[in-house]
């Protein structure tokens, strides 16, 4: 299992609040947010249960507005939020907008915690989403296991990470080795190229509905990308 110290992981989540904590008044950084991954949202649409009571976002962010409340909300009756982070203030100029921001904040229930320890009982959730978090992790793989406990059988799973290629971690352990106390390189613990991504869902998920593996050129020189994959529990 892969995991960082508590020390590495407090130090990590300094950088993320004080990094966020510049742009709660930044429109185009919000605007940017809420287009952000949302390219999972058309195919993730498809698998969603024909009842969704209750879904959990893992790593909903500290302005709360997360992936499935700007997206999916319509579909769901009740929507969990969990970070790490507290959920930050937001004032922008532009009253539009931040009657938008507070309407989808408002559809979410957010609750202050860490991924690995989840505050709720067993088969709990018909819908799960993780969308850009485990590489910001303490332990990635433990937010998995959890995620599937509260997930109920049958339950849908979707799931985000930023992976690299061959050459691209490779550089990127270089960089890190020779700047180690830059944002980038604290605020991101882990890294993960496609297969080893693959491989950590199906581990736990091993019915995937649905995906989007790049090409093996892409695998091997390509730049950075966001993967995701839809998974059902069994």
């Amino acid at each position: 299992m892969t995991a960082i110290t508590d020390q590495a992981f407090s130090a990590a989540q300094e950088e993320e609040l004080s990094n966020w904590v510049g742009h709660t008044g930044n429109s185009s950084r919000l605007l940017y947010e809420l287009a952000e991954h949302s390219d999972i949202a058309r195919p993730l649409a498809r698998y969603l249960p024909e009842t969704a009571e209750r879904a959990l976002e893992v790593g909903v962010g500290c302005f709360g507005l997360g992936f499935l409340a700007v997206h999916l909300w319509q579909s769901l009756e009740r929507l969990d939020g969990v970070d790490p982070l507290p959920r930050l203030p937001i004032a922008v100029a532009d009253p539009a907008l931040q009657q938008y921001l507070d309407e989808i904040r408002s559809r979410v229930n957010y609750i202050q915690t860490k991924g690995e320890r989840l505050p709720f009982e067993d088969a709990t959730y018909d819908l799960c989403a993780c969308i850009n978090v485990v590489d910001h992790a303490q332990s990635p793989e433990a937010i998995l296991r959890e995620i599937h406990r509260v997930l109920k059988p049958g339950g849908v799973f979707a799931f985000s990470v930023s992976t690299l290629s061959w050459a691209g971690e490779w550089k990127w352990a270089f960089n890190r080795w020779r700047r180690p106390n830059e944002f980038l390189f604290v605020a991101h613990p882990h890294t993960y190229q496609w297969t080893r991504a693959d491989a950590l869902i199906r581990s736990l998920f091993p019915q995937v509905l649905w995906h989007d593996r790049p090409r093996l050129k892409h695998r091997l020189i390509g730049r950075g990308r966001m993967s995701s994959w839809i998974v059902k529990k069994s």
